[in-house]
């Protein structure tokens, strides 16, 4: 007898929707059939609705050690979980900084059984710290931080980037502003009327330092056939050098907020909208949805950073970079699949197929026999409002606070459990490291 049947539900996957059942045993996706006969121990009856790979948010914040009063992996999985997203990945900018195994395996002893959602881990490169990276295992990738950004990571030396590209054992994930290139729009623009431009950080952190960095980390990929993927792009010309450079092994995100928000922005949100990279125009927001819809761009991802309302709304120079997004990633992509923006089976290939891929993450991702039964059924006529009060990030607010928002997750399963329906957590189960594939 089956644990669990989805039935008559619009399956989404990454070629298409079809109608169908998803039948479940043991965790495990074990039959994908047009009409389940069989009996089982529950049936979820969703007709009407759509039946979606449970999303893969690639690139969280969690702030564990050292930021828990922000969040923690019991507030910010319980955001997830809520909002469709199964399973994410932590980055390592902690305090301290995750720089070695040792302090990888304390991370990990930290968080325990305290997470509903899946998770997994990456390791934080630094100028002193290569040969730690050789003896790593199980994790999703290396971040490097060529720009200074929240925290002290950073990469400054050439001589560290080609180490860590030409080890080739981890993805290598990089945060892509060319510090150099900070440090001298920063020396141009350091007069008080710079500072008081409402777009000042768009200013002081232009397209230019992305570009450089870009391009030095493709080329570097290039010469040792390593696998690079650059985290959040924002501007058209990043794109136009992602296309000359396209290969399987060479990848990039963006988030919902740089889909979203532009430099007109700062005028609603002043500081809250404070990130690195910075939003940049409407013209390079209409060539993201561009870079989406031709397939330049590989994932969506969040790039939940939470900081609290108090410190976001201080004044330019002590105000944190960076905005939730782990709650609303999935909404926002739904929301932007009735308006025409982007087809849902290409939704399903962006959160949850090719995150998977990229890092190599088992048996997730896919809607397909034998995959892990990480799924979400979605309500696609379902319309709701963002509002602070009922955000389960610890934070406690969001940057599309107000917008009315079509197409929200209702029921999440985890490993074949219903973790999450009518708007409440019905199970207690825990998440899992994920598996890596080396």
């Amino acid at each position: 007898m089956a644990d669990l049947v989805l039935k008559k539900g619009r399956i989404v996957f990454p070629d298409g929707i079809r109608e169908g059942d998803v039948v479940i045993e043991r965790g495990v996706i074990v039959e994908i059939t047009p009409d389940y006969k069989e009996e089982a121990k529950r049936v979820i009856d969703c007709t009407g609705k759509y039946i979606f790979p449970g999303v893969i948010d690639a690139h969280v914040h969690m702030r564990v050690p050292g930021g828990e009063y922000k969040e923690d992996f019991t507030t910010g999985s319980m955001a997830a979980i809520s909002a469709g997203v199964t399973g994410f990945l932590d980055m390592p900018n902690n305090s301290p900084p995750i720089i070695s195994k040792k302090m990888l395996g304390e991370k990990r002893d930290l968080i325990g059984d305290n997470s509903f959602a899946n998770y997994g881990f990456f390791f934080g490169a630094t100028d002193d710290n290569v040969d730690e990276i050789k003896r790593l295992s199980n994790i999703a990738g290396i971040k490097v931080y060529m720009g200074e950004s929240t925290g002290n990571l950073i990469v400054r030396k050439d001589e560290t980037l080609e180490n860590i590209f030409s080890h080739g054992k981890f993805p290598v994930v990089v945060h892509a502003e060319s510090q150099e290139c900070l440090e001298r729009f920063a020396a141009e623009y350091a007069g008080e009327d710079a500072r008081a431009r409402s777009d000042y950080h768009s200013v002081v952190r232009p397209p230019e330092c992305a570009r450089e960095a870009v391009k030095h980390v493709l080329h570097l990929a290039k010469k040792y056939d390593a696998s690079v993927h650059i985290a959040h792009i924002t501007t058209a010309e990043e794109l136009d050098i992602m296309r000359k450079f396209a290969s399987e092994k060479v990848t990039c995100e963006v988030t919902p907020h740089h889909l979203m928000f532009d430099t007109t922005s700062y005028e609603k949100l002043s500081n809250r909208i404070k990130i690195n990279p910075p939003v940049r125009s409407k013209e390079d927001v209409e060539a993201l949805w561009g870079g989406i819809s031709d397939g330049t761009i590989s994932i969506v991802a969040s790039d939940h950073a939470p900081h609290l309302l108090n410190e976001k709304d201080a004044p330019y120079a002590e105000c944190p970079a960076g905005v939730p997004g782990i709650e609303t990633i999935l909404p926002v992509m739904l929301d932007a699949v009735n308006k025409g923006l982007v087809n849902l089976d290409r939704v399903a290939q962006l959160l949850s197929q090719k995150p998977a891929e990229i890092f190599h993450i088992k048996n997730k991702g896919k809607i397909e026999l034998n995959y892990d039964a990480d799924l979400v059924i979605l309500d696609m006529d379902l319309e709701k409002v963002v509002e602070n009060s009922k955000l389960l990030t610890k934070c406690a607010w969001s940057p599309f606070e107000g917008m009315t928002l079509k197409g929200w997750p209702v029921t999440t399963i985890v490993g074949g459990d219903v973790i999450y329906e009518d708007s409440k957590f019905v199970s207690a189960r825990r998440g899992r490291e994920f598996n890596f594939e080396e």
